[in-house]
């Protein structure tokens, strides 16, 4: 009897009920870690698993493409790819020598020391949660998911991408019918299936559309120095980029930069309630918040897998991978190997070293590592300045999606101490 048919990898529902398959990973890991899934739900591919693996594939984009897609998809819906959200290509999507060039127009805003400039965005928005979340007496309950780890992100990038605040409940509400369209409480709020997909879609992508817009007309007759401006006046080969291009960078920038901090800081929180030992380590050595940014990645592996095609018949384990053939990289699986992580099921914040695949791996590892770095490490040191107490007071809820994994509710109770 075969391990598994795949499903159960790729299900939003099963996420949504249980979180990361990991008893499953581990066995596929020992077992068969290049792993043919096909059922009657979606597409069939080959599941891999091992750390060593992920990254031996990331590193051939030549072999192993972006294009035409990212996530597997159901038999029978697929995504048109002429007319909206589908003809939109985004930096993640593309292959070198494409990808290389379109990386170019952001990558400068990136670096660590042009990141500089988010610092005082950044520590404020932190601050500003926290001293809410303290309110008169310090003391109280919230859902840490919904209340904290979705709003300052939030903040954060709208400043950045000339988001107005106004706007910001409506970039919430689209980023999560992009990223968890079947969750029935952040998503479409009903079945999707052949007959409203791609209406779905092309709704949505219109409505990204008259968000953006506005913005990138405005940062085109009035730059700023942020990064807003620089993705509405950017160039590819000494041409300005296109409509859909332009669009798609502000789309994945903004979504990819929300949802990822989001649901790491979201099951960062879980797991320090749930290890106490571990907020102690951080109370007494604050110097280790970095490391525990880097832990929580690992743990919570916001984007849980990504998509490839095979270019060309190739061989991985002794298995005959032929072109055109998908390829899945399950990344909370390769965060969890323990060929590369020692007592990879135990949470650390002094883990040292911390060789995850978070941010990805190669030719896509993620353009705004170094943002959701110094995001994700302000909030923490915000937090844990001033906690006395944290416990969880409900049960955590996982979000019905199977790409970006994370939890919509991680109910917790706590006492703050006043800020300084």
């Amino acid at each position: 009897m075969s391990i598994t048919d795949g499903h159960e990898l790729i299900a939003a529902e099963a996420y949504a009920a249980n979180g990361p398959p990991h008893d499953l990973f581990a066995k596929l890991r020992a077992d068969s870690p290049v792993h043919h899934c096909d059922n009657e739900i979606y597409e069939p591919y080959w599941a891999i698993t091992r750390h060593a693996d992920i990254c031996s594939i990331s590193r051939q984009p030549d072999l192993f493409l972006s294009d035409p897609g990212i996530i597997i998809e159901r038999r029978g819906m697929p995504i048109d790819r002429q007319e909206g959200l589908g003809a939109m290509k985004t930096v993640i999507e593309m292959d070198p020598p494409k990808h290389r060039e379109f990386r170019k127009v952001a990558s400068p805003w990136f670096t660590p020391r042009a990141i500089n400039r988010v610092d005082d965005i950044v520590k404020g928005a932190a601050r500003e949660i926290v001293d809410r979340l303290a309110g008169e007496t310090g003391e109280g309950e919230c859902d840490f998911a919904m209340d904290v780890a979705a709003a300052y992100p939030l903040r954060v990038l709208s400043t950045i991408l000339g988001v107005p605040v106004e706007q910001e409940a409506t970039m919430l509400d689209l980023t999560n019918q992009l990223f968890a369209p079947e969750d029935s409480e952040l998503g479409w709020g009903e079945e999707v299936d052949e007959s409203n997909a791609q209406e779905r879609v092309m709704k949505l992508g219109m409505d990204l559309f008259n968000l953006f817009n506005p913005i990138i007309e405005d940062r085109r007759k009035n730059p700023r120095d942020d990064l807003a401006s620089v993705l509405a006046n950017g160039q590819v080969n000494g041409e300005p980029m296109g409509p859909l291009e332009t669009l798609g960078y502000y789309l994945i920038t903004f979504t990819a930069g929300h949802d990822t901090t989001k649901n790491s800081l979201a099951g960062g929180m879980r797991a320090l309630a749930e290890h106490p030992e571990e907020l102690e380590k951080l109370k007494r050595d604050p110097s280790l918040i970095p490391s525990a940014v880097e832990e929580i990645v690992r743990w919570t592996s916001p984007v849980n897998y990504m998509r490839r095609t095979a270019s060309r018949d190739t061989e991985l384990h002794g298995k005959k991978i032929e072109a055109g053939e998908f390829v899945v990289m399950f990344y909370a699986s390769g965060n969890r190997d323990d060929e590369v992580f020692d007592d990879p099921y135990t949470f650390k914040v002094d883990r040292n070293p911390n060789r995850h695949v978070g941010f990805g791996h190669g030719e896509h590892y993620c353009l705004g590592t170094h943002l959701a770095r110094r995001t994700q490490c302000a909030l923490l040191n915000e937090w844990v300045s001033r906690i006395e107490e944290l416990e969880l007071a409900g049960q955590p809820e996982w979000i019905t999606s199977s790409f970006v994994v994370g939890h919509k509710h991680v109910p917790i109770r706590y006492k703050l101490s006043k800020g300084a």
